[in-house]
């Protein structure tokens, strides 16, 4: 199990990136932060939007927290913490494979919205 926060920041890091090679376009890649945006423009009930973030991982306190949009879908039943502006994950102080396998899922659901949503 891993439980160094860098250590966890970096792994769930790595799994992120290959989504960057899918449509999506990395805002931050710094040592503490790692996000994704889509930048398809597209109009959504006569708002023209042209960047929607989809994912990102933060090594924020004493927790790594693991971002991904929910504007289109609920997150109640969940188990995911809300960070507000249509975000919501999982704050993570110790990673095991369990853990990583729910993390990759995660991002998974979201990825295939915004597929089926045509965002990307």
């Amino acid at each position: 199990m891993k439980t160094d926060l860098v250590e966890i920041f970096q792994t769930i890091r790595a799994g992120l990136q290959p989504y960057a090679t899918q449509g999506y376009t990395v805002h931050e890649n710094s040592e503490n932060g790692y996000d994704l945006f889509s930048e398809k423009n597209i109009e959504l009930d006569g708002e023209k939007i042209t960047e929607r973030f989809f994912a990102g991982v933060y090594i924020n306190g004493d927790a790594v927290e693991v971002k991904v949009n929910t504007e289109d879908f609920s997150t109640e039943n969940h188990n995911l913490s809300d960070f507000g502006h249509h975000q919501a994950g999982l704050k993570i102080s110790a990673l095991d494979d369990t853990k990583l396998k729910e993390v990759e899922t995660l991002v998974e659901i979201v990825h295939a919205n915004f597929k089926e949503k045509e965002w990307i």
